[in-house]
């Protein structure tokens, strides 16, 4: 009794197994659903043709069929028809539209024939040679089943010999397809939008650091943009009827010029002009030669192309082999210089190349498939490729800043080397200069006095001798000061100040608060020289009476001011004078700040501020 109650539940459970889900019966789909997507290679079988010939019931007997276990429709290069039968029943009392969706954007011609009696009857007729324009960017056919209605069709392809064709057949609902697409538009906007924003970001890099890799990148994503939407069969809305066999040409030249342009900027990226400069040079003659080769045989050697396809073929998959190998070996080496760029160009480039070689053998093999909610595999490799490359460019950025400030910092450091020994060489020669004229000149003039009055007592040339020795000294002193590290800065710019003062008709006063006695010389003679200059610019160009010089004391830095009644300088003036030239580079050798303001007709005050730290 246990027994037959556990077959009686089970017969329960397999009969409403059997009414809720669609069932499969040879090459019938039994429609019970008010929803449903099947693959139509599930429930029918292929039967190909190697000759082109009209396709009616009379003719059938000319296929042949083809043991195929895919879960995809493939026609093989030497195939140019072919034809699946499969059967259709309503097994409700409502009738149904369903629709009859392709994959592939470039199918020549495909016929939806249903059989009527004896008769096939034209359900559709889809494909890049109808003449007629898609209003979507995948084609469908769109049938209606009467309700309890049970009919039999015919999908029939045609397509050139030496073009293999591979698709998906999906058999859906109205709803169920709509619903798709909404996925799909939602997802190739996103996909959209993430080319553009990274279009963007490269155009501005190469806007400002104009360098080659960021314009390779901006027309690969321009040019990887128009291979996927190609593909994805959005030439077939965009061009009109006439010309949509174009778009395979599209997508033929940008797959090739994809390629080109991510080899070239791959070479690029990873320095191989350093490290490999043979092996760019090899593959550089390698891609040239791929996209002449693939573009001569498909546009103008298309008949010599289609005789000898399996030859072509091979000597175009060698090639991209080579190009495979070659960047992966650059990879490596380039790991060992730079991981974190590395890494990174790495997950991009793997996603790339395994979505590419999908790509290649599906559609010329017809071994794998790879496609999510309709979407090709290739679509998502690209934008996760896309992606990485985007933050493996911002790590370039990144690089190429920290080099330029490496090498900014090394060039100030250079420069201040440079000043410091252009300075400290200005004051040793004024140093040699001076004692040669005291020391040396002086005395000479001084000797040649005493033997001149030993002589002659000539009055008038005693005191040209006197002159000419008072000059002497105040040439020197000029040049010199008496020692700093002895009379102090206030003591050497006093003593200057009386040399001036016996030469120009101008008022200077000088005045010192809480200015320390003992000043590091080198500062010290630092801002004597920069008093010394701004009065010589007052006397030789300001006009001016009066001067204000001041020294300021405070805990960790010394200040002087310096103030003039004169006609002031233009803005071009205060930046091309080589004496203020002069005095900003002592100040930024003492790591100071130099405060310039000067009007036409208001003077000039300057303020310097040293750190007494400063060594």
């Amino acid at each position: 009794m246990k027994i037959n109650c556990y077959n009686h539940c089970w017969f329960l459970f397999l009969l409403f197994s059997v009414c809720s889900f669609p069932i499969h019966s040879n090459d019938t789909l039994v429609i019970s659903e008010a929803s449903f997507s099947k693959n139509l290679k599930d429930f029918s079988t292929v039967f190909v043709s190697e000759k082109d010939a009209p396709f009616s019931m009379k003719t059938l007997h000319r296929f042949n069929p083809m043991d195929d276990d895919r879960s995809f429709f493939y026609l093989s290069f030497d195939i140019v028809q072919a034809y699946s039968k499969f059967i259709l029943k309503n097994d409700s009392n409502t009738s149904k539209e369903i629709i009859l969706s392709f994959s592939y954007p470039f199918l020549e011609d495909v016929k939806v024939y249903k059989a009527v009696e004896d008769d096939l009857k034209l359900e559709g007729n889809i494909g890049i040679r109808t003449l007629e324009q898609s209003i979507e960017r995948t084609w469908k056919v769109s049938m209606r089943l009467m309700p309890n209605e049970k009919a039999a069709y015919f999908l029939f392809f045609k397509k050139s010999k030496g073009k293999p064709l591979a698709t998906d057949v999906s058999i859906q609902d109205k709803d169920t397809y709509y619903g798709t697409g909404s996925f799909q538009s939602i997802a190739i906007g996103s996909y959209v939008g993430l080319i553009l924003l990274s279009l963007l970001f490269t155009t501005l890099l190469f806007v400002f650091i104009k360098r080659t890799l960021f314009l390779l990148y901006g027309l690969y994503l321009t040019v990887l943009l128009i291979f996927i939407a190609s593909y994805l069969g959005f030439t077939n809305v965009l061009l009109p009827s006439v010309s949509l066999d174009l778009g395979r040409a599209i997508y033929v030249i940008s797959i090739e010029l994809s390629t080109v342009l991510f080899v070239l900027f791959a070479q690029q990226i990873l320095m191989v002009k350093e490290y490999l400069p043979k092996l760019k040079k090899s593959v550089e003659i390698v891609i040239v030669f791929q996209f002449v080769f693939r573009i001569f045989l498909h546009f103008m050697a298309n008949s010599m192309y289609a005789v000898h396809i399996e030859f072509f073929m091979k000597l175009w998959y060698l090639s991209l082999v080579f190009l495979i190998c070659a960047i992966v070996f650059e990879i490596f080496v380039y790991l060992k210089h730079n991981k974190k760029i590395g890494a990174y160009f790495t997950i991009s480039y793997l996603f790339m190349a395994v979505g590419s070689i999908l790509l290649v053998l599906h559609h010329s093999f017809g071994f794998l498939k790879f496609s999510f909610y309709g979407l090709p595999g290739i679509f998502y490799a690209s934008a996760i490729e896309i992606f990485f490359l985007t933050i493996t460019l911002t790590l370039v950025v990144g690089q190429i800043y920290t080099e330029r400030n490496s090498f900014a910092n090394k060039l100030v450091l250079q420069q201040q080397k440079f000043l410091n020994a252009f300075v400290q060489g200005q004051e040793d020669e004024r140093k040699r200069v001076g004692g040669e004229l005291h020391d040396n000149i002086g005395s000479k003039i001084a000797n040649l006095k005493r033997l001149f009055s030993t002589k002659y007592d000539d009055e008038k040339m005693q005191k040209e001798f006197d002159d000419i020795c008072e000059d002497v000294r105040g040439v020197a002193h000029s040049i010199t000061p008496s020692e700093i590290s002895l009379v102090g800065l206030s003591g050497a710019i006093d003593e200057l100040l009386d040399t001036i003062g016996k030469t120009e008709q101008l008022t200077v006063n000088f005045n010192t608060f809480q200015f320390p006695e003992s000043l590091n010389e080198n500062i010290s003679t630092h801002l004597f020289r920069i008093v010394q200059e701004l009065l010589q610019n007052v006397i030789k160009h300001a006009n001016a009476s009066l001067v204000d010089i001041q020294l300021f004391g405070h805990k960790n830095s010394v200040t002087l001011s310096f103030e003039d009644n004169g006609q002031g300088s233009s803005e071009q003036k205060k930046s091309s004078g080589i004496g203020l030239k002069n005095i900003r580079s002592r100040v930024t050798q003492m790591n100071g700040q130099f405060l310039f303001d000067s009007e036409r007709g208001k003077g000039t005050s300057v303020l310097v501020i040293i750190p007494t730290k400063y060594t």
